[in-house]
């Protein structure tokens, strides 16, 4: 059950830039081949990523601009990647091309045409090439998370983020209590994420929720999933929130 059914704000389709272009913050720490994530291995091949570049200047350009750095559209590289991507699936953005852009000319490319975007997005954004084509293999992309060399990372401040955990009130403000490690997010489909969040583990932390609208008393105790913008003072987290959603009845 979604707490607000009429707010749904495209997120930001970005990547993170090579960090010698845009100045990010991918670890390139020297590691062994045998110990980077996946992504930094080669997950597509250079011959894809110049296809994708090809249908993305003939069908996004004219949003994105060519360097992918936004117009009317927003930008598809730099800082917003990490704050937004990082630690998401390959399939995810995939998916996110895939259903959902262009708003309302979704059919204007092909599913391995948007494929091949995203696989120019990873190369504009600093990953590898490798040996094979990024393969349209949903369980295989989803194998793939976007993360630094150093692996996951917490998110940072400014993060869109999700947050599952018990709604629980404190004095006039509400907490997700037992809460999981914030992890970055979108929100294309909340309520999909939620459905997801059944069968997931509570953590331990706590997360103030701000501006939640409408109240939300009629779920108190209830496992929740709050998505939002992260707010970390030191050990604090706050949660400025723009959707929640009822995972179970019970908490735990």
């Amino acid at each position: 059950m979604s707490l607000f059914p009429s707010l749904r704000r495209s997120p930001v389709l970005v990547a993170a830039s090579a960090a010698v272009l845009f100045g990010l913050s991918w670890s390139a720490a020297p590691r062994a081949q045998s110990e980077l994530p996946k992504i930094w291995t080669g997950v597509y091949t250079e011959a894809q990523a110049n296809r994708g570049r090809d249908v993305f200047n003939n069908r996004c350009a004219h949003c994105h601009d060519e360097h992918l750095t936004g117009g009317d559209g927003p930008s598809l590289v730099a800082a917003h990647f990490n704050r937004n991507w990082g630690s998401r699936t390959v399939e995810r953005l995939f998916s996110k091309i895939k259903n959902r852009m262009p708003p309302g000319e979704v059919f204007i490319a092909t599913d391995q045409e948007k494929l091949d975007i995203t696989s120019y997005l990873l190369m504009m954004n600093g990953f590898p090439a490798g040996p094979k084509d990024l393969p349209m293999d949903m369980p295989e992309l989803s194998s793939i998370l976007i993360v630094g060399k150093d692996g996951p990372q917490p998110a940072p401040t400014g993060a869109m983020v999700e947050v599952l955990g018990c709604l629980l009130a404190d004095g006039s403000d509400y907490v997700i209590g037992n809460a999981t490690e914030p992890v970055v997010s979108t929100m294309d489909d909340p309520a999909a994420d939620a459905a997801a969040a059944k069968t997931r583990s509570l953590g331990s932390a706590r997360v103030k929720l701000l501006d939640v609208y409408p109240k939300p008393d009629a779920h108190k105790g209830h496992k929740m999933l709050a998505k939002g913008l992260l707010i970390r003072n030191g050990a604090a987290m706050s949660l400025n929130v723009l959707a929640i959603d009822m995972v179970a009845e019970t908490c735990p």
